[in-house]
């Protein structure tokens, strides 16, 4: 039984470092695409872009795919990656730079993907509140900015838009507690039901109960149904 459990913890700790081995990975090189992508953008600072270029203009696209990649890089991720954090820091200064640029669809793409970012990893413990709020502050500048009043309407002055895109953005911004209570309790119940596997569901020459086996393995399914369903409702 020794032997079960110190393989059974070996198999876990392997699988474990395999995910946290991907998830760096893919954050890694999704940040370095992204900086790569800046990278060009940079060189060609001199030109101008072709007269009515628009969202058409080459350097700008480079910036569109730079945040899509920094984007990409803040999902892929688990405590301890730094690349996560400092995607986010990227795409604010990517909607800081399309502000000071004039270009507010630019600015309004980069600070809603760092919002989204954000808000996906927020249930993995990435409680970056500083980058949340401004996001928020700009995305609310930006659509102010942009916005057209109906006809008929009253625009009412540049801070009080502001001030209503920004209670928009506020409503609905944290986690419904049951939900994130439901994933923590998915969570344990799947760890749980994986360790009655390896104590019940294997007897001491490592052949399967089927009894146990089976039941625990229903625990593992509920566990990792709940957890899921938890990240995705939260």
């Amino acid at each position: 039984m020794v032997r079960i459990v110190s393989a059974a913890a070996v198999v876990v700790a392997l699988a474990a470092a395999l995910v946290v081995v991907r998830v760096w990975s893919v954050s890694r090189d999704e940040w370095r695409a992204g900086e790569a992508l800046v990278a060009r953008y940079n060189l060609g600072a001199d030109e101008e872009p072709p007269p009515g270029a628009g969202i058409e203009d080459p350097r700008r696209a480079l910036l569109r795919e730079a945040i899509v990649r920094y984007r990409e890089a803040a999902l892929w991720y688990l405590p301890g990656n730094p690349y996560g954090r400092r995607a986010v820091e990227r795409l604010l200064l990517i909607g800081q730079r399309g502000e000071q640029d004039a270009d507010d669809d630019l600015a309004l793409y980069a600070y809603r993907a760092a919002r989204s970012a954000i808000q996906a990893t927020r249930t993995f413990g990435f409680a970056d509140a500083e980058g949340l709020a401004r996001a928020d502050r700009g995305i609310a500048r930006v659509s102010a900015r942009l916005e057209r009043p109906a006809a008929g309407a009253e625009p009412g002055t540049p801070a009080e838009r502001e001030k209503r895109h920004r209670a928009r953005l506020a409503e609905g911004d944290d986690p419904d507690p049951w939900y994130s209570l439901l994933a923590g309790l998915g969570l344990v119940t799947w760890v749980l039901g994986a360790f009655a596997f390896i104590l019940r569901g294997l007897d001491e020459r490592g052949r399967l109960r089927l009894g146990p086996a089976l039941r625990s393995g229903l625990v593992v399914v509920a566990g990792v149904a709940a957890w899921l369903a938890g990240l995705a409702l939260a």
